[in-house]
């Protein structure tokens, strides 16, 4: 005698085929983006007391050794100082730039 079960739900309604559309909640939503904006602030702040890195060409020696011989040679990407700027003091020295731009009345531009 064949067992069936009870009830006549297919495994794709219980097991979820992928179709289904998740839920969240605003305070889920409002939650994740306290924390990435979090995130940022702190990666932006940390970039403006560090603003350089290891440059990743050269991996911060700044030099690369000659395939022959014991001669060296300046890292062509950062010029030898084996540092270079990191994206996000790009982003603040770019919104400083653009900030510095604007016309207003302290403007460098107008007292010209």
């Amino acid at each position: 005698m064949p067992t069936t079960p009870a009830t006549a739900i297919s495994t794709a309604a219980t097991h979820g085929s992928g179709l289904a559309a998740t839920v969240h909640t605003a305070g889920q939503v409002a939650t994740v983006a306290l924390i990435v904006t979090v995130c940022i602030a702190f990666y932006l702040l940390s970039c403006a007391v560090w603003p350089f890195g290891k440059c990743r060409r050269c991996k911060g020696v700044g030099k690369f050794k000659s395939p022959f011989g014991n001669a060296f040679r300046h890292c062509g990407r950062c010029d030898g100082s084996g540092l270079r700027v990191r994206f996000g003091r790009k982003v603040i020295s770019y919104y400083r730039r653009t900030r510095s731009l604007g016309s207003n009345s302290t403007s460098k531009a107008d007292k010209k």
